[in-house]
């Protein structure tokens, strides 16, 4: 017996660095997944294979946090108590790691959900959200789970850390993507912001309250149907994020160029900047890029974390 485990990535829609400090934040699944195949073994080993990261051989009882395994070695270890035998786990991805679409909280999420389903255990959905943020703090120092609650629920989802909420809106809508060709680190560009803003603390709270207020006024557009509002919140968001320092000339002209588009509501930096992804609320023709940047072939998904015994 086999189980086969799927998770969506994500994309920040509202909310970025506000929602590390309790406010709000509204994020999508994606219709880019990672697979994880868990096949039982009859001795004590562990064999981890990925198609973008190669084989990880390593033994049940000397597991250690690893890279580029330590959230699939990281899941594991919250369940070793309960392990009484090795497995193989099978990872396959349908996107790039490079590309900020989630890839950690979604190879987080099919980790667990096969290893529950492997032995059994009731979970709610909000306790999966719950260990799967946990995880991932463990692993990085840091991190909201607005990505893991999009991982495990799909679609368009309302999210707060504390007290832990999570919302699904059963709601899709086009979506732009584009990739700026280099990515910074998610923790180095809080680090970064949190140094920036080391001697100016009330503005940095200032700021995330008014991003956090963008991301609760977004979830009442897409509770409406109110979508070009909800364009018009993310430009605004933009413009915070231009304030938090994590803009650059290239994201700034990839973000103007979106926003000029005849069926594009409202565009801004996805995640935490720096680099890696805009995305713009709306279709383009399938023919457009900017300054030949790569165009992530993208649509929003309401197909959440998905496991079965095969």
């Amino acid at each position: 017996m086999q189980i086969k485990a799927s998770a969506p990535g994500s994309l920040m829609l509202l909310g970025e660095y506000a929602v590390l400090y309790g406010k709000h934040a509204l994020v999508c699944a994606v219709d880019k997944r990672i697979t994880v195949t868990l096949t039982p073994r009859e001795d004590d080993q562990v064999h981890i294979h990925s198609d973008l990261h190669g084989h990880y051989v390593t033994d049940l009882n000397q597991l250690s946090i690893d890279k580029p395994f330590h959230f699939v070695l990281s899941a594991l270890k919250e369940f070793q108590t309960r392990i009484k035998r090795g497995c193989d786990l099978d990872i396959q991805s349908n996107f790039s790691d490079r590309v900020g679409l989630g890839s950690s909280a979604a190879v987080t999420v099919a980790t667990l959900a096969a290893l529950v389903g492997w032995l059994n255990i009731r979970m709610s959905a909000l306790d999966l959200v719950r260990q799967g943020r946990n995880i991932i703090r463990q692993v990085q120092g840091v991190g909201s789970g607005a990505d893991i609650a999009a991982s495990v629920f799909g679609g368009m989802v309302g999210y707060q850390a504390q007290p832990l909420v999570a919302e699904k809106y059963a709601f899709t809508h086009p979506l732009t993507a584009l990739y700026a060709g280099y990515k910074t680190p998610t923790v180095e560009a809080i680090a970064k912001v949190q140094q920036y803003f080391a001697a100016h603390p009330t503005l940095f709270r200032q700021l995330a309250q008014s991003i956090g207020q963008c991301a609760q006024e977004g979830m009442l557009c897409v509770r409406k149907n109110e979508w070009k509002k909800l364009g018009e919140i993310m430009t605004i968001q933009q413009g915070l994020m231009e304030s938090l320092g994590v803009s650059t000339p290239l994201l700034r002209d990839m973000v103007a160029d979106l926003q000029k588009q005849e069926y594009i509501f409202g565009a801004k930096i996805s995640g935490s900047g720096l680099g890696d992804c805009v995305i713009g609320l709306g279709e383009t023709p399938a023919h457009y890029t900017y300054a030949n940047l790569e165009r992530i072939p993208v649509e929003m998904s309401l197909l959440g974390v998905q496991c079965e015994k095969i």
